[in-house]
């Protein structure tokens, strides 16, 4: 439909973007398979990076919480840190389920069994996203 000024309404729009995600998520799936298969997602290459003390400079900031270590033990160098078979993931914000599939593919394939925890404030889907921005672009544009 139209909107007010005779433009497009963002519902209609947010249809349109809707009815292209199925197209683009089979586009970009042919695309991984092309370049040789999955590539982990960030959120799981950090945890990777975290948990075996591998060299990330996304993972240089981060401290190491574990009770049992002492008091010292998070600013030891990373040669000398223990590798870690759980984690807790948090996500500040929307999560989605991408990314927990990612880090529950990663523990599976581990040579060592892990567990990892993922967690996030919002975990929504790809449909309820797109209400969520319908139901705020109605409030917005309301006349």
């Amino acid at each position: 439909g139209k909107g007010a000024a005779g433009g497009t309404s963002l519902s209609d729009i947010l249809n349109k973007v809707h009815a292209g995600t199925a197209t683009a998520t089979s586009v970009l799936k042919s695309v991984t398979a092309s370049l040789g298969g999955k590539r982990e997602l960030p959120v799981t290459r950090l945890v990777d990076a975290l948990m075996e003390n591998k060299q990330l400079p996304e993972a240089d900031g981060f401290q190491y919480l574990d009770p049992n270590l002492h008091d010292d033990a998070g600013n030891r160098p990373r040669d000398q840190r223990k590798t870690f078979k759980e984690a807790i993931v948090f996500v500040v914000g929307s999560g989605n389920y991408i990314e927990y599939q990612d880090l529950v593919d990663y523990a599976k394939k581990a040579a060592t069994s892990r567990n990892i925890i993922y967690g996030t404030t919002e975990l929504v889907t790809a449909n309820q996203f797109l209400g969520q921005l319908s139901k705020l672009g109605k409030k917005r544009f309301m006349v």
